[in-house]
């Protein structure tokens, strides 16, 4: 898989999206844990463009600097481009997040690892 394959999507920010909601914290604003699932939404999608049909992802690490608040009721932009391919299993991504305005409000580094969906479950399930 190519380096610095990208995609870009966008979120709109709801109300049980916020910190005050979520419990990471006590005001009404996007708290970390939402924009760390869209983030890692974003890079899942991005990788599953290049996944066969028995394959899938799995978030092993991710390490975000969440560094402006977004209000309730605007949008962001998620920006995920993939890093690094090591042996074509483990797949790193830098993320941008951005608010309306194009203001950087977070950026990360993401970590998935390619398995077989089926053989997964089954390890799962057979402990």
């Amino acid at each position: 898989m190519k380096k610095n394959i990208s995609l870009t999507k966008e979120f709109l920010v709801l109300d049980n999206h916020s910190a005050k909601s979520m419990g990471s914290g006590d005001l009404n604003v996007l708290s970390t844990p939402i924009l760390v699932a869209f983030m890692e939404e974003s890079s899942k999608e991005l990788l599953n463009n290049y996944l066969s049909k028995e394959q899938g992802s799995v978030g092993s690490n991710i390490n975000i600097n969440h560094i402006a608040p977004t209000k309730i009721g605007e949008k962001i932009t998620v920006h995920t481009k993939i890093k690094e391919n090591k042996k074509d299993k483990i797949i790193k991504f830098n993320i941008i997040a951005y608010n309306e305005e194009h203001q950087e409000i977070a950026n990360a580094e993401h970590t998935r690892v390619i398995i077989n969906n089926e053989k997964f479950m089954q390890k799962l399930n057979s402990k």
